[in-house]
């Protein structure tokens, strides 16, 4: 039997808002959409390698560098032009014209630091022909209880149950059997995440440059430096658990936080960031049995009905995480005690976010404290 035949999808747009042009901005020298480009010749699995744009600019750049047999141009129609085509539709458009592909990836330029290696892995799980689809998973495992969404008077918790470990996709490598795009292996029978293939990937790997500060990080992942999780480490100070960065001064965190907000260790501080990785990433449906929202606004929160038609994060509804790195934790809170049998009654009803709620005046956001000496985020890039 002949191999599989893979196709490539390069999504290139020239409408970004937060950096303007950011798929022909060079890094290194070369125009991200080439790099990708690059990459996926080099690992030499696909049998078609496509750009997809309605901008004349990227057309011209791809046809300009690229032989025609090697990577082809697919302008896009009016209806896919625009800020909000969704790219399922954009997928959609490259398989109609590509009929003879058994398998399609899609690629995003924005991601400049996957490897040859790595898709010669995913072509690896496609050639056993047991995998239906392939995609990437991130470093980060993160705990659903940590996640919050403004409500009146404060935050209120996203999830609800007892606590659930999330693990978390990425779009830097992203590939499917031909009869089942999205959800379509459900309608077969099949249970999302049945039959996918995870790459375990680098957090280099899942740098999406989206704004000013992303490239500059690139730059610097570029020049040598090492990007990894920063670790984090328990300290024991009086009625808590001081969870901080490793090497981070502990007093002056506690100091920066203020005896007010120690006061009472049966309700102590929230430590609130912008989720990293977004929660909308996390495989919720795919890798957990059950999923239980506090209600349906807390899930309209994760999954914006406009985000999922879209795929545009410009839509998403705002939801906090808890650090990773930086909390106060009673050494006698109730999560501590030995587990008692699970209560699944409650499970599914709706609750009132008031019934569940942490009071604005508990909350402190981490973007604060970033201008501080002893501040480190969740990530780590050294020299």
């Amino acid at each position: 039997m002949s191999a599989m035949r893979i196709g490539a999808l390069v999504p290139a747009r020239m409408g970004s808002k937060r950096l303007p042009g950011k798929n022909i901005i060079e890094l290194g020298g070369v125009p991200l959409v080439c790099r990708t480009l690059d990459i996926l010749l080099q690992s030499g699995v696909f049998a078609d390698v496509t750009v997809s744009t309605e901008s004349p600019v990227v057309a011209e750049l791809v046809r300009s560098r690229y032989p025609a047999g090697e990577v082809a141009v697919l302008p896009r129609p009016e209806s896919l032009a625009g800020d909000d085509a969704p790219l399922h539709l954009v997928a959609e458009h490259y398989a109609e014209n590509r009929p003879d592909l058994q398998w399609l990836g899609l690629f995003m330029p924005t991601f400049p630091f996957r490897t040859a290696d790595r898709l010669r892995e995913a072509a690896a799980a496609i050639h056993t022909g047991h995998a239906l689809r392939v995609q990437a998973v991130r470093p980060e495992q993160h705990w659903d209880r940590d996640y919050f969404y403004p409500a009146a008077g404060g935050f209120a918790p996203v999830f609800a149950g007892f606590p659930n470990l999330l693990r978390f996709s990425s779009t830097s490598y992203m590939l499917w059997r031909r009869e089942t795009p999205r959800f379509q292996a459900m309608y077969m029978g099949y249970r999302l995440g049945e039959r996918e293939y995870r790459l375990d990937v680098g957090l280099a790997e899942t740098l999406d440059i989206d704004d000013a500060a992303d490239l500059a990080l690139a730059r610097r992942i570029l020049a040598g430096a090492r990007y990894g999780l920063t670790p984090a480490t328990t300290t024991a100070v009086g009625p808590y658990f001081v969870q901080t960065p490793a090497g981070a001064d502990v007093a002056a965190f506690l100091r920066w936080l203020g005896p007010e907000l120690l006061a009472d260790p049966a309700s102590p501080p929230l430590l609130l960031q912008k989720p990293r990785p977004p929660l909308f990433t996390a495989r919720l449906v795919s890798d957990l049995p059950e999923l239980h929202f506090l209600n349906p606004e807390a899930k309209d929160h994760t999954w914006s009905p406009r985000y999922i038609q879209t795929a545009n994060t410009a839509h998403c509804l705002p939801i906090y995480q808890q650090s990773p790195v930086w909390r106060i934790i009673p050494r006698d809170a109730p999560q501590h005690q030995p587990p008692e049998p699970v209560d699944r009654s409650s499970l599914g009803q709706p609750a009132a976010a008031a019934d569940h709620l942490i009071p604005a005046a508990r909350a402190r956001f981490v973007a604060d404290m970033e201008g501080e000496a002893f501040y480190e985020g969740p990530y780590r890039l050294e020299d």
